[in-house]
This record gives structure tokens, C-alpha cells and sequence, in this order.
């Protein structure tokens, strides 16, 4: 997931400096910018969730919040507060002021990110926890992103920022979530353009 988030934000700075504000896709963007802000901190909080819940159920296993999580909200609500006035005056929006807000918070996202995959390695992991209770915490934290957010978003968020080339096995999602994947692309369709890849063919979406 930790490599769709960085797609998303990737995919926003490419687009910045080629759209402007009287393309019929501007507020479209604008809305897939909110996304992508939306899944990061969805990503950061459910791994947090994870984390606490392992300590939990093995005493043995020390979790301590990663604090920088609440300093990048302030960055990614300064993000939104721009969209937010893209939104009401497109004459306003710089693609500059958008790349500017996304480098400023590059290096706390990337640190962010590796404490909390350094935290989720296998050898990090206590070795008093089962593969049967780590499956079901696994199963916890699924349900707790499926409960945390709009599943008409997550779903195919998940699929349109992940290479299919580099695992099968990712994301995990259903059989029957799979087949859904259309209807659910259908209540937000014009954002998943701005996407990498295509949430129901899984190609390669062309470049904006």
C-alpha cells in the first residue's frame, strides 16, 4: 500500500504543471487530490491501529505511537485548504504552490513510512504471536480501513495505484470485490483517470 500512496502522490506532482483551470477535468482532479490525501492518512492510521492491537495481544511486543503521523496533518490539511480554494476560484490554482505543498512534505512522509515498515517486517514481529492470530488481526485491520472509509474509493483506489507486474498477491481483495470493482468505479468516475492504472482492466492508464 505504502508504494500506492507514493503512485498517488507522484501521479499529482506529473499532472500539476499540464492542467490549468479551464480544462473540463480540473475539479476532477481536484477531487483526486482529496483522495489521495484521504487514503494516505487512512494508510497511516490503520497501520497504527495494527500496530497497537500486536501489543495488545503480546505482551511482549512494545508499541509507541509514531508522532510524526500527526505532524504530516498539518501539511496535508494545508493541501486540502488549497484544493478547497482551487475549488471556489480555479483562477487562483498554481501548479507551482501544488508541487511546492507536496515536496514540503516528502521527507516526513518517507520517514513516516519506513518506521512503520520497519515495524511490520517479519523480523520485527514478536515470535510469540501465531500465524493464526496474526491472520486475524490482518482480517481486524481489513475490516477497520473497510469501516474507516467510503469502499466505493478504497476499493478501487487500491487497484488503480498498484502494478499488477510486481505482485499477484496484492491488494488482497475478493473474488467478489473484484467483480464489483465496475459498480463501484461507476460512483466516482471521473478521478480514476489521474490514477496509474485503469481500477477495473488493470492497464496502464495513458498519461494526462
Amino acid at each position: 500500500m505504502k508504494n500506492a500512496l507514493i503512485r498517488g502522490l507522484n501521479a499529482i506532482y506529473a499532472v500539476a504543471p499540464k492542467i490549468k483551470a479551464s480544462h473540463p477535468a480540473f475539479q476532477h482532479f481536484l477531487e483526486y487530490i482529496e483522495v489521495v490525501c484521504e487514503m494516505i492518512m487512512l494508510h497511516l492510521q490503520g497501520d497504527e491501529v495494527f500496530l497497537e492491537s500486536l501489543s495488545q495481544k503480546c505482551t511482549g511486543y512494545r508499541w509507541v505511537a509514531n508522532k510524526n503521523i500527526t505532524s504530516l496533518q498539518n501539511p496535508l490539511n494545508a493541501l486540502r485548504q488549497l484544493v478547497s480554494e482551487w475549488k471556489r476560484n480555479g483562477n487562483s490554482y498554481q501548479a507551482s504552490r501544488l508541487q511546492s505543498s507536496l515536496s514540503s512534505m516528502e521527507d516526513l512522509l518517507v520517514d513516516v513510512l519506513r518506521k512503520q515498515v520497519a515495524k511490520l517486517r517479519g523480523d520485527a514481529l514478536p515470535e510469540s504471536v501465531s500465524n493464526s492470530d496474526l491472520h486475524s488481526l490482518i482480517i481486524g485491520n481489513m475490516i477497520w480501513l473497510g469501516t474507516n472509509s467510503d469502499i466505493s474509493i478504497l476499493l478501487p483506489f487500491c487497484m488503480s495505484h498498484h502494478d499488477p507486474r510486481t505482485s499477484q498477491f496484492w491488494p488482497p481483495i475478493t473474488a467478489d470485490a473484484i467483480a464489483a470493482m465496475p459498480e463501484l468505479v461507476k460512483a466516482h468516475p471521473n478521478i480514476w483517470k489521474f490514477a496509474p492504472f485503469n481500477p477495473v482492466t488493470k492497464a496502464a492508464n495513458k498519461s494526462f
